[in-house]
């Protein structure tokens, strides 16, 4: 038995690397907006892809898994546009 390809999940996977980097950094809303994006790539990439090709990106069908990363990038990008980060005192 051999193990399943990962594919082209490793596409996506610097993009939300970076988000991590940056929030680490303390780039907090720089962080957001890529990790969103990181986010919206795999779902393109899920939706564009044929199965055999999706490789780590295929956990579901193709409609749940595309529907499951363009929300949650969305819902991301949205929260990162309302954060309030001004200190305050």
């Amino acid at each position: 038995m051999t193990a399943p390809r990962l594919g082209w999940w490793w596409v996506a996977a610097p993009v939300l690397l970076a988000g991590v980097v940056l929030f680490a950094f303390d780039e907090v809303r720089a962080a957001g907006y890529t990790i969103a994006a990181g986010l919206g790539l795999a779902a393109v990439l899920r939706l564009v892809l044929p199965t055999a090709r999706s490789g780590g990106l295929a956990v579901r069908s193709r409609g749940v898994d595309v529907a499951t990363m363009a929300i949650l990038g969305v819902a991301l990008a949205f929260i990162t546009s309302v954060l309030d980060l001004k200190p305050r005192g």
